[in-house]
């Protein structure tokens, strides 16, 4: 019996249950690559010159944070034409080498030219109910991008103007749910996570 009391204590150290920590602890891989990544440098702003010579004499960083325009200076535009800050600015903007004065057109940035800034006024009445007609006729192969290389604008301007049946929405609408049906639950649960963000963005709420 006392020899048992003794070999109990042993046997527990070498028990697959004692040698299991408890308590989850936090090991030296995950708990460098933690203060790795929280170890971000400052702002250039924020750190002491150092071009000078040693020893630098100390300084202030001056570093304001960015402030609303002030109530006492008014926009030219609000100005009133007896006002003579009006005939000051103007007599400004025209003097050469003045700081007021418009940018030269050659000094400027070239335009950006997008298709949408060039619109194209190549459609009549009779090519929109040819579009009109072969839209309602087969939606399936006259589609909006073909319709819109075939007559030569916008697919934006094709759903606007030859929108598709509604025969063929509502198609369109049981092959989805129908698609949506084989989703499982983390891809469903997705789904409605991401309609509701949407939802609240729109209200304003993100």
């Amino acid at each position: 019996m006392e020899f048992r009391s003794l070999i109990r204590p042993a046997a527990r150290l070498f028990s697959p249950r004692a040698a299991l920590p408890t308590v989850p602890c936090r090991g030296h891989k995950t708990t460098s690559r933690t203060k790795r990544s929280l170890k971000i440098a400052p702002h250039e702003s924020f750190l002491p010159d150092r071009k000078g010579t040693f020893p630098v004499s100390d300084s202030i960083i001056y570093n304001p944070p960015s402030s609303e325009a002030s109530p006492l200076h008014t926009p030219f535009i609000f100005l009133p034409h007896s006002d003579p800050r009006r005939v000051a600015l103007t007599r400004m903007r025209h003097t050469p080498g003045s700081p007021l004065e418009p940018i030269a057109p050659g000094k400027l940035a070239p335009k950006m030219d997008y298709p949408r800034r060039n619109p194209v006024y190549n459609l009549k009445a009779e090519d929109i109910r040819e579009m009109k007609r072969l839209r309602a006729d087969d939606p399936v192969t006259w589609s909006v991008n073909k319709l819109a290389e075939k007559f030569g604008c916008s697919p934006v301007f094709v759903k606007m103007a030859a929108p598709a049946p509604k025969t063929y929405l509502e198609g369109l609408k049981r092959k989805q749910e129908r698609r949506e049906s084989r989703w499982g639950a983390i891809r469903t649960a997705a789904r409605e996570d991401r309609k509701r963000r949407t939802d609240m963005l729109y209200r304003g709420e993100l």
